[in-house]
Formats: structure tokens, sequence, C-alpha cells
């Protein structure tokens, strides 16, 4: 007997060793996926002012990008290679590639090219979020005016991997499309205000020379409204007020907000303009990125 129970045992062992490698094997084959890590990003808030006014001309720097470098600091910048904010991406052309971003003379330069059929640009995110205050972009467009490029420059909430787009919000604080020559759009996406449901809030703005030249775009962002103005603190293009009765589907705008910059090549919100392949390579160029809060 005790010899016939210790081949059952072995027998036993050999059948959960085997169960266990093809389960394995399942999922080696399976290609599920890894989850993808969630970025821990440094914060920098500003206290809620208040009530009164605000002087923002009356503001200190405390965080900027100059790009003075040969390449984006690691711990600044990280590239994304993909889309992971807004799913319904699946048309788009591009593949995101470190290589499609370059340093020269205070200026960075994202270029979205083809080569061989292969369409590329590239999508970086801030490792810093930011908390209301004075946010400036100077940026120049690409200047062929050809249909098939959408940049953009944005804050995402820093919640994003917890809750979810659009959820989270996003602050689109200059968006271009190339089909659409001389103007750019500035949007506001949350959980009640967004495209899937037909209610994004979105503000058209004329700029004959948003491809030829820089242009400073720029947010007055407190818990109280988030104020859009291009080159000029006193030209407001768009005011958001917070709503009377605020929550978390109507203003998301109370929490750390990272930067990102985006030029996506294609897909439906290019419309059926297509993509004109005598675009490329098509440069947008960011000369500094600056963030003031009140002293």
């Amino acid at each position: 007997m005790k010899m016939h129970k210790f081949y059952f045992d072995r027998i036993i062992v050999v059948i959960l060793l085997n169960l266990f490698l093809l389960s394995c094997d399942s999922k080696e084959e399976s290609g599920d996926p890894e989850p993808e890590p969630v970025q821990e990003r440094t914060k920098i808030t500003m206290d809620s002012p208040g009530d009164g006014d605000i002087d923002w001309n009356n503001v200190a720097l405390v965080w900027n990008e100059e790009f003075n470098g040969t390449t984006l600091a690691d711990d600044v910048w990280a590239f994304e290679p993909k889309n992971t904010t807004n799913p319904d991406v699946a048309d788009q052309l591009q593949t995101y590639r470190k290589e499609n971003v370059n340093l020269n003379g205070g200026i960075l330069n994202i270029t979205a090219e083809k080569n061989a059929d292969v369409y590329s640009s590239a999508r970086i995110s801030s490792k810093y979020a930011f908390e209301y205050g004075r946010i400036e972009i100077n940026a120049k467009l690409p200047e062929q005016e050809k249909s098939g490029i959408w940049a953009k420059l944005v804050l995402i909430g820093d919640n994003e991997a917890q809750v979810g787009w659009p959820q989270c919000g996003e602050i689109d604080i200059m968006e271009y499309f190339s089909h659409n020559p001389n103007e750019f759009n500035i949007n506001v996406h949350s959980t009640a205000n967004n495209s899937f449901n037909g209610s994004l809030i979105r503000v058209n703005n004329e700029l004959e020379t948003v491809e030829e030249e820089f242009h400073i775009y720029g947010i007055l962002w407190t818990d109280r409204y988030i104020k859009f103005y291009i080159d000029d603190l006193e030209n407001i293009i768009y005011t958001l007020d917070r709503p009377a009765s605020p929550n978390e589907d109507n203003w998301p705008f109370d929490k750390p907000f990272y930067l990102l910059i985006d030029m996506v090549i294609g897909g439906k919100y290019i419309g059926d303009n297509g993509v004109d392949d005598a675009l490329f390579p098509a440069v947008m160029e960011l000369d500094y990125i600056r963030v003031y809060h009140l002293q």
C-alpha cells in the first residue's frame, strides 16, 4: 500500500505541474498586454486666491521649460507610445517615435513625417502637474496649410488613470487642424461636456499668422474660472466660469493637471479632408512653457 501511495502522489504532482505550465503558456500566447505603469508626477499647486481680484502681472515663476538643452530631460518629460487619453483613435495613422523630437537653438521641434508609407510623429507629457495659475506656451504651428495634421497643447487631469477620460477633465489651451488654416480652437472636456455627448465646449478663433509666427497661448486658472488668452494678458478670448453648483462632472478642474503635447496624423477628426502627403515633413515649434503662481 505504501508503494502504491508513493506512485499516486508522484502522479498528482506531475499533473499539477503540467497544469501550471500550460497555464503559463496560455497567458503568454494570449498576448494580453501588461498594464501601463501609472506616472507619478510632481505636483505644483497654488492656494485658492479667494473672491478678490487678481493681478496676474504680479505673479512668480514657479516652473518653466526653455528647451535650452540638446535632449528632453528624462525627469521632466515622458515619451508616450500611444494615445492613452481618448480611446476613439483607432483610425489615426501615426506611429509615435522619440526620433521625431529634437531640440535646436532653444526650440523644441516636433515633426510629423512620412517615410516608406509609414507616418510618424511624437507625443510627450510632463512629469509635473499643476493646479491653478497662469500658464503660457509660446508656439508656432506647421506652415504648410494642407490637410492631415491635428496639433494640440493641452492639460489633462492627473487622476486620468484612476477615473478615465473625459471624467479626469481636459483643458485644450490650443488645438489646430491644418485643413482649417489661420485659426485655432480652445476646448474644455468633462463628464458633463464632451464630444461623445455632443456638448463639448469649443471656441474657434481666427489668427492669420498662426502658422507663420510664434504666439503665446495662455490660461489664467483659479477655482472660480479658466480664462483663455492669446499673446497678451489683456487679450482674453474666452472665459469659462465655475458652475453655480460645481461637481466632479461639470467642474473637474480643482486638482493638478499635467501638460500634453501631441501631433496627430489623420483620423476621424481630420474628417473627409484626408491627408495631403505634400505637407510632410510638418514641424510644430515650441519656444518655452512657463507657469506662474500668486506670490
